[in-house]
């Protein structure tokens, strides 16, 4: 049946991605920590800017030119022609932009250290566009395995050129560099994986992809810059420091949870644009939320707990100012991971439109506050983050979710109600545990036994309190890494 197969290559999908994003990941920690000890705060502040293009290559160039690809039921050669030559094209245009704008904007707003930094990452755009097609294929046929394998890889090189480099005394040039050599390594990969055709001018399947491109990739801009306006806000009105603390902190507090998020992002779209119906989308969007929640909030909340003798001890005592933010922005890091899939949920649906117009007012309200807040320490702007985090939330249910899919947000609070209920149990056991421990034990065996407790205090409460979310946890924990004593 398609349900089932559609199903099957979700599964599928979550295994080959988990593990290969395992893998990365594990290797990128401990570039983190490197980098962390090679690079000074000042110089994270100045790349933290810069680095804004690496998602936003991504998303003009993929969201504005090739989604189509996969959204669109059928497609034939002029279509993949057209998004091809599109991709090429725009990502030359756009790394220009950003080339030519650091004497003219980046230099005035952010300073001559981060404009060379943005204007050495310029190229970004041109290298994510070679390789959109392809990725839309791969995406299209549901190639999970192949595109984990090639994000696995492009993100190993990445780490180990920004690594290699900071030892040289690069500085914050290295993370760029390291951003550069992923984005180039990813495109080259995905052309071999999944070659793409010509670039050739098609006017009538050109309008087509731009009819549903353009809104999407703009619905994305504006999205990044969501994810990312608070970095540039900072940069212009905080010493570069700051920013550097304000950076690592939401790092470890939000976007380092998008590192599992990834999985769901990069099933969501292709698999909810192959539903049948809107109640199968709304069935697999709830379900994947709710183990989502169950999987991320104890990581999130075993990070509250840990956050003042991890970070010193894992990253440097000149990181400790970063304790108090990354633990607030860890609740922002929560919600975060609750929204994660509603974008791919809007433009599966066909609507870009109404995803964009709702981005584009997130994006004017949390500027004002990250703006409003600057001015009063890092802990007031984390603060007033998680807040507006809350209210996206509750914006997003109401004005997107419920209204085109049917979604309420009681019912998502219900769903919810037992992953919050073991991170109560889980900081209840493991807050008192370090107070006890920390000052004792060596800081990593105190890290271990607390987190260790925390986390099976979570697992417990957890089963006792809903059968239903511990049996999801543990069919995708069984299908990631198959364990017979899980699925019992």
């Amino acid at each position: 049946m398609p349900g089932e197969s559609l199903r099957e290559a979700t599964l599928s999908g979550v295994r080959w991605l988990m593990l290969t994003r395992v893998s990365s990941e594990a290797l990128g920690v401990g570039a983190m920590v490197a980098l962390a000890r090679l690079v000074s705060p000042a110089e994270f502040g100045h790349a933290a800017v810069a680095l804004i293009f690496l998602p936003l290559a991504t998303i003009l160039t993929f969201e504005g030119f090739a989604s189509a690809l996969v959204q669109r039921e059928e497609i034939d050669a002029g279509h993949l022609h057209a998004g091809m030559l599109m991709s090429l094209a725009g990502g030359v245009l756009l790394s220009a932009l950003a080339l030519g704008l650091a004497p003219l904007l980046w230099r005035p707003l952010f300073g001559a250290r981060t404009a060379g930094l943005m204007a050495l990452a310029s190229p970004i755009f041109a290298l994510a566009g070679a390789g959109s097609v392809s990725r839309a294929l791969l995406w299209r046929r549901l190639d999970f395995r192949r595109m984990g394998l090639v994000d696995v890889a492009s993100l190993t090189i990445g780490n180990v050129v920004a690594v290699a480099l900071a030892l040289e005394g690069l500085r914050g040039g290295a993370l760029v560099y390291g951003a550069l050599a992923q984005v180039a390594l990813c495109s080259l990969l995905l052309i071999l994986a999944a070659p793409p055709p010509r670039p050739r001018l098609r006017l009538g399947a050109q309008r087509e992809i731009g009819a549903f491109g353009l809104p999407a990739a703009l619905a994305g801009l504006v999205d990044v810059l969501f994810r990312n306006v608070d970095y540039a806000i900072l940069a212009a009105r905080l010493p570069a420091a700051q920013t550097g603390i304000y950076w690592r902190s939401f790092n470890l507090g939000v976007v380092y949870q998008e590192k599992l998020s990834g999985v769901m992002m990069q099933l969501a779209f292709p698999v909810y644009s192959r539903t049948e119906s809107r109640a199968q989308l709304r069935s697999l969007h709830e379900r994947a939320t709710r183990v989502h929640a169950a999987l991320i909030f104890p990581l999130l909340a075993s990070l509250i707990v840990l956050a003042p003798l991890l970070i010193p001890w894992l990253l440097g005592p000149r990181w400790a100012p970063a304790v108090r933010p990354t633990q607030i922005l860890a609740v922002a890091g929560m919600v975060a991971a609750i929204l994660t899939g509603y974008p791919q949920v809007m433009l599966a649906l066909g609507r870009p439109r109404a995803l964009l117009r709702f981005n584009v007012a997130m994006l004017g309200g949390y500027a004002a506050v990250v703006a409003l807040a600057a001015g009063h320490g890092l802990t007031v702007v984390a603060v007033a983050v998680a807040g507006f985090y809350l209210a996206i939330l509750a914006g997003v249910y109401r004005l997107l979710l419920r209204r085109h899919l049917g979604i309420s947000i009681r019912a998502l609070l219900a769903e919810l109600a037992p992953a919050l209920v073991g991170c109560v149990a889980l900081v209840g056991v493991a807050a008192p545990l370090r107070a006890l421990l920390a000052p004792v034990l060596p800081p990593l065996l105190a890290l271990a036994l607390v987190g260790c407790a925390g986390l099976l205090t979570y697992v417990a409460t957890l089963r006792a309190v809903s059968p239903a979310a511990w049996r999801d946890l543990a069919l995708l924990l069984a299908r990631v890494l198959p364990t017979p004593a899980l699925s019992r």
